[in-house]
């Protein structure tokens, strides 16, 4: 039998000042002093936490068999654990420090990402993401919640006072950060770098939903021929040929700091090891606002590519950024007398800049931001949503398989005087082009919108529906319609879908005058300047 009050005083004066140290440490320090085998320092151990004399961390562990411990007056505190996680947990470590950087919130998307989380939990030697968050909300370090967006949230107990306020502004970061992945896709298009076909992003209209591939979330994905042959992946009937898997991380939110880059490279690790035979091939892009000489010089040695936003776009983004950042932050800003002035310094700054055809995502953004004053005076106290986006399963008839099918709706407004669900659909085209009939396969069409997302969604609203409100549809455009789209407009504009206070359609002239009537003189002459 071993004699535990020996040891007792030698264990608390090594977790004194309020220290925490892990299994191995502890027994590597009995071993050295008492001259005892490793088996009999960890039956110390185990007795002194039965007895109450130390703290276990139980259930969490840092490494196989490794729990942490302190003081029995001494707790597992956040930034105790994260201590301990660094050396340890590497992947818990990463999702306290993101944490702390986004101010107590972080977007469950984001936390995939920065622990290299797998969506389906399965992969041996990986930390699972809701078990990280699980074994912090038993040390009520976190808790998760849910917003108005059905955005789900990791969020340090401390904020919760201020949650609305943090999950808001998040939301904003996250919406600044997509704003300009198609654009950046575009641009990499343009440089012959990936090709223009199976190119998957995270969308502006649902910043919390990734790019899936190979179980990982991913910025953006496509695929390349400039770096040979993949036989691994050539296999896969839905990637063509003699292509490699090309693989984005974008942020512009704030700095790219080293968890960002550790959490990326996780993730390119897992996707090379997920084969069982031969080799899959990836080219990693990185795409920042700011980052440190430190961690640039280490994405280099990577052998990773990298763009600053500068670097792509000019200087004059900046300002850019900053603009989109304060509509996406303060909406309030989208019903006062600035909200004209920020939106014409924003443009007048991209057409300066030569950046008009390589910044069209934007400038959709923008328009879709300038209509929002408009609609907000059809419907003063209707409830707009924004950036609306609606999934559901589909069954395969002839396979039973379910796959999730959703898309995104710019505004989704529901008025209770009149009665109406209204969907519609905003496009912020130049002025010379003409938006095509099209059919219901065909994205950015009529029929797209009219024979296939718009009756996607009506769905979504059964129950209102049932309750007395009219389902409706309106497409508005800065730019004109072909003759055939027109026709088949005029059609739709006989039948059920018309709204009472807005046509079922607007073309730029069409437009312009519905603007004038409302005295938005100021947005209109916005729009003829610069789309």
């Amino acid at each position: 039998m071993i004699n535990l009050n020996k040891y007792e005083s030698f264990i608390l004066k090594s977790l004194e000042d309020k220290n925490v140290k892990v299994s191995n440490e502890l027994c590597q320090l009995l071993e050295d002093s008492f001259k005892i085998t490793n088996n009999n320092a960890r039956k110390i151990i185990q007795r002194a936490t039965q007895k109450g004399v130390i703290k276990s961390s139980t259930p969490l562990t840092f490494g196989k068999g490794q729990y942490a411990y302190c003081q029995p007056n001494t707790s597992f505190t956040k930034d105790r654990i994260k201590i301990i996680c660094k050396k340890h947990r590497p992947t818990l470590y990463r999702l306290l420090v993101a944490l702390d950087i986004s101010d107590g919130i972080l977007s469950y998307y984001e936390a995939l990402k920065i622990t290299a989380s797998p969506l389906i939990k399965g992969i041996s030697k990986v930390d699972y993401l809701d078990d990280l968050i699980t074994l912090l909300s038993k040390f009520e370090i976190v808790y998760q919640k849910v917003d108005k967006n059905l955005v789900k949230y990791i969020i340090l107990k401390r904020k919760q006072k201020d949650e609305e306020s943090l999950m808001h502004i998040h939301y904003a970061k996250m919406s600044t950060d997509t704003a300009f992945i198609k654009d950046i896709i575009d641009w990499i298009v343009k440089s012959n770098l990936i090709d223009n076909k199976n190119i998957i992003y995270r969308n502006k209209n649902n910043p919390s939903k990734g790019a899936k591939h190979n179980n990982l979330v991913w910025d953006a994905f496509g695929y390349t021929k400039t770096t040979g042959i993949n036989p691994s992946l050539a296999k896969d009937s839905n990637i063509p040929e003699k292509q490699t898997l090309v693989v984005f991380d974008v942020l512009i939110s704030r700095d790219y700091e080293q968890i960002d880059l550790d959490g990326f490279l996780n993730r390119i690790q897992i996707n090379l090891n997920s084969v069982s035979k031969g080799k899959r091939k990836v080219v990693p892009i990185i795409v920042y606002k700011n980052c440190s000489g430190l961690i640039l010089n280490k994405i280099k040695k990577l052998g990773f590519l990298s763009y600053d936003i500068g670097s792509i776009y000019g200087s004059n983004i900046f300002s850019v950024l900053e603009n989109i950042s304060k509509l996406q932050i303060n909406k309030k800003l989208l019903e006062e007398d600035d909200f004209e002035k920020i939106i014409e310094d924003t443009l007048t700054t991209i057409d300066v800049s030569g950046q008009g055809d390589q910044l069209k995502a934007i400038k959709g953004t923008l328009f879709e931001v300038i209509m929002y004053q408009v609609l907000k005076h059809q419907y003063p106290n209707a409830e707009i949503k924004p950036n609306f986006y609606f999934s559901k399963n589909i069954t395969n008839k002839k396979d039973n398989t379910i796959t999730t099918e959703g898309y995104e709706y710019d505004y989704v407004i529901k008025s209770s005087n009149p009665k109406e669900i209204i969907v519609v659909e905003l496009k912020g085209y130049k002025s010379t082009y003409a938006i095509p009939l099209g059919d219901y396969k065909t994205k950015n069409t009529i029929s797209w919108f009219f024979r296939k997302t718009l009756p996607f969604i009506k769905e979504k609203f059964k129950k209102d529906i049932g309750e007395g409100y009219v389902f409706k549809g309106c497409y508005i455009s800065s730019s004109e319609y072909t003759k055939e789209a027109i026709e088949d407009l005029d059609k739709l504009k006989g039948g059920s879908l018309k709204p009472k206070r807005l046509d079922i359609y607007y073309n730029r002239q069409k437009l312009f005058d519905f603007l004038i009537e409302n005295d938005f003189k100021n947005l209109k002459s916005i729009i003829e300047k610069f789309y």
